[in-house]
C-alpha cells in the first residue's frame, strides 16, 4: 500500500502546480509516448485484469502480447516517460527529484509485484527471463 501512496503522491508533485511551463518538443513527445503506451496497455488488458495494487487478481490472466510482448510493466514505463515529459515542460529541480524518486518507487513496486506474479503464474519466470521490465532491450 505504501508504494501506491508514494506513487500517486509523487505523480501529483510532478504534475502540480502547473507553473514555469515551457514548450519542450522532447517533453511533449515523451508525454505523447506515455499516453500511447497507457492506452495500448489498457486496451490489451481485459476488464478486471488490471490492478493498481502489486498483487495479481485471483481471476487474472498472464498477458504476454501487446505491449507486454516487449516489456513486463508498460504502465510503469508510461509513468516514467510521462513524468519526465512533464518535468521537461515545467523544469524545476524539485520536480526532477520527485521524478527520480518515482522511478525508485515503481522499481521497488515492480519487484514486489514480480515475486507475487512468479507465485501466481507458473509461466511468469520464463516470461521474466525473455522480457525487459521497463524499457525494451535496456532495463
Amino acid at each position: 500500500m505504501r508504494y501506491i501512496f508514494a506513487q500517486f503522491f509523487l505523480l501529483v508533485v510532478i504534475a502540480w502546480p502547473i507553473d514555469h511551463y515551457q514548450l519542450s518538443p522532447f517533453g511533449l513527445l515523451l508525454i505523447s509516448l506515455a499516453g500511447g503506451i497507457s492506452v495500448w496497455t489498457l486496451l490489451t488488458n481485459r476488464p478486471g485484469n488490471f490492478n493498481v495494487r502489486p498483487i495479481p487478481k485471483e481471476t487474472g490472466k498472464l498477458i504476454t502480447y501487446g505491449p507486454y510482448k516487449y516489456i513486463r510493466h508498460p504502465m510503469y514505463s508510461s509513468l516514467f516517460f510521462g513524468g519526465l515529459g512533464i518535468v521537461l515542460c515545467q523544469f524545476v529541480y524539485w520536480k526532477l527529484a520527485a521524478w527520480v524518486l518515482l522511478i525508485i518507487v515503481l522499481a521497488l513496486k515492480a519487484n514486489v509485484e514480480e515475486r507475487a506474479l512468479c507465485k501466481h503464474y507458473s509461466d511468469y519466470v520464463k516470461y521474466k527471463k525473455t522480457n525487459s521490465a521497463f524499457i525494451p532491450w535496456l532495463w
